[in-house]
């Protein structure tokens, strides 16, 4: 199965998506809905793919100009053809940078806070767009509420969900919209503005 890239300098370019039932590719009706509502924000932003599966939404963003992107992906086979679709990067020099992390999101969330907390790394990493797409049948809401604290302020969390689904509710963030297509909801949050201005970052002496 082949999905193709929408916009940007990586137009009708096809990536892989495994044939398997624990990645479910999101249809390119609603990335282009996704892109479509968001497209002001992804110029030269920092993007986390989270729940990455075939990275289509990452790629999607470097293709339309953001500045790099991370693809967390737990499945091994997903992040065989997940590596492979990254490639195609490598061969613009126009693209923006991609890494490719090898675990779950709770894994992720927790070697990096502890990373920092050891002095291994001088500040946590934050986002300026997230996208999280995690399965149907496991909507992890606890640990979306975790990977919205890693938004920096004024950033988007974008949230593919059971529509069926009471609404996921943050503190940190608010709505500001709303679409439906097929069996997903698809939420768009900005987080907050804070005051916090170290919350993940070494004092510096």
């Amino acid at each position: 199965m082949n999905i193709r890239l929408i916009s940007g300098i990586f137009k009708n370019h096809k990536i892989t998506a495994p044939n398997s039932r624990q990645t479910h590719p999101m249809s390119e009706r609603a990335r282009n809905a996704i892109f479509n509502t968001i497209q002001t924000d992804i110029p030269g932003a920092k993007i986390l793919d989270a729940f990455a599966g075939t990275g289509a939404l990452g790629l999607e963003a470097i293709s339309r100009g953001a500045k790099g992107a991370v693809f967390i992906e737990k499945n091994r086979l997903a992040q065989k053809i997940l590596a492979e679709n990254l490639q195609i990067t490598e061969k613009n020099p126009e693209s923006g940078t991609t890494k490719l992390v090898r675990s779950s999101i709770s894994g992720w969330l927790s070697s990096t806070q502890s990373q920092f907390e050891l002095g291994e790394i001088s500040e946590i990493p934050t986002f300026d767009v997230i996208f999280a797409d995690p399965p149907y049948y496991d909507p992890q809401f606890p640990t979306i509420e975790k990977l919205s604290k890693r938004l920096n302020a004024g950033g988007i969390l974008v949230l593919s969900q059971p529509k069926e689904l009471e609404n996921f509710e943050s503190e940190n963030l608010f709505l500001i919209s709303e679409k439906l297509y097929s069996g997903a909801k698809i939420l768009f949050f900005r987080r907050k503005m804070s005051s916090r201005k170290t919350m993940f970052r070494k004092n510096r002496k």
